[in-house]
Formats: C-alpha cells, structure tokens, sequence
C-alpha cells in the first residue's frame, strides 16, 4: 500500500515543525528520510503512524483516509530508534507482543517466529532479555516484532543508528531481502 501526505500542517508550543508538507511513496517502494536532528522527520513518521496527530492535512494509505484511524487499525509496522523491547519479556515474547495482542493462536506464533528468527540468524537467543543481547540483536528483534503482524507499510526510524558498521552493512542487506520478499512499503 502505498502512502500519501496532503498539506500536512504540525506545530509544537506554536512553533510549525511540518508546514505543508506533501509526500508520496507509492507501493513496495523504499523510502529514506534524510535531514538534520529536529527537522520534523520523527514526527513525520509518527503522523504516518497515527502515533501523532497533525494539526492539518490528511494521511493516505493506499486509497483510504486514515487521519482519523488509531495506529492499530492502520497495518503499519513501526521500529523506534531506541527499539522500545520490553525489558521484563524475552526476546520470543517480545517479538509475539503484537501478535498475541491480535490473539492469534500460539502454535501459528511458534511457526510465525520460528520463521522469523531462522531468516534473521538469533534463534538461540529467544529466551533472553532484551538487557542480554547486542545492539545488532535488540535491532533485529525490533525488526520481527514489527514484521510478524504483516504490516502493509514498515516505518523505521533511524534504525541503525546505535550499530557498528558491520551490524549496520548486515542488517541493512536483511532488511532490503526481507522488504522485497514481502512487498512492503517502508
């Protein structure tokens, strides 16, 4: 699905962050958000995410409004720059929070996950915590939380930015195979 921003107006205290802002990313593509620190990208995303509100303007995804939707009713996978793992919830239940939520049965999740952590190389991981793992594994477990609902649009935002330049090339080539394979927009 693809996404559309019409005159997006945000302002925070006053102060216009976004100012009729237009934006199209039509289906499957790949997108990057590229600016200096408070230039409004974060909160872009969050728009797209229904995570903020914008002041002004309208959210497309696909053919459909979504500016009044909530973020769960909008299919879209959303990874934080901090990643946001729960730290009392292993990496298994970390990655199954969203499907669980959805109530999906427990052996379609074993196999959902199962996937998942073969394709991303952390399978012998899953019964850690978050506090455990390297800032390569947290990305990853991040990356199949958001994954695993099937999301019709992956947000990221500055997604590798706490990793070392190998986990950086790694992931990034995971991702790219990942994104394609499904179709998404991100």
């Amino acid at each position: 699905m693809g996404i559309v921003l019409k005159d997006i107006l945000k302002s925070y205290n006053g102060r216009p962050v976004l100012k009729d802002l237009n934006l199209e990313v039509n289906t499957g593509e790949f997108h990057v958000l590229l600016g200096p620190s408070g230039s409004g990208k974060t909160t872009i995303l969050s728009i797209i995410a229904g995570l903020v509100r914008q002041d002004k303007g309208d959210v497309l995804i696909g053919d459909r409004n979504v500016s009044g939707l909530p973020p769960e009713k909008r299919r879209i996978g959303f990874v934080f720059q901090d990643y946001a793992l729960f730290p009392h919830l292993t990496v298994f239940d970390n990655m199954a929070y969203g499907l669980r939520v959805k109530k999906v049965e427990e052996n379609k999740i074993n196999q959902r996950l199962g996937y998942y952590l073969s394709r991303v190389g952390i399978e012998r991981e899953k019964d850690k915590f978050p506090h455990q793992l390297s800032g390569g594994q947290k990305q990853r477990v991040a990356l199949i939380r958001a994954l695993v609902t099937e999301p019709k649009i992956l947000l990221m935002d500055e997604p590798m930015s706490n990793l070392d330049a190998l986990s950086k090339e790694t992931i990034a080539d995971e991702l790219k195979s990942i994104q394609q394979e499904m179709g998404m927009t991100t």
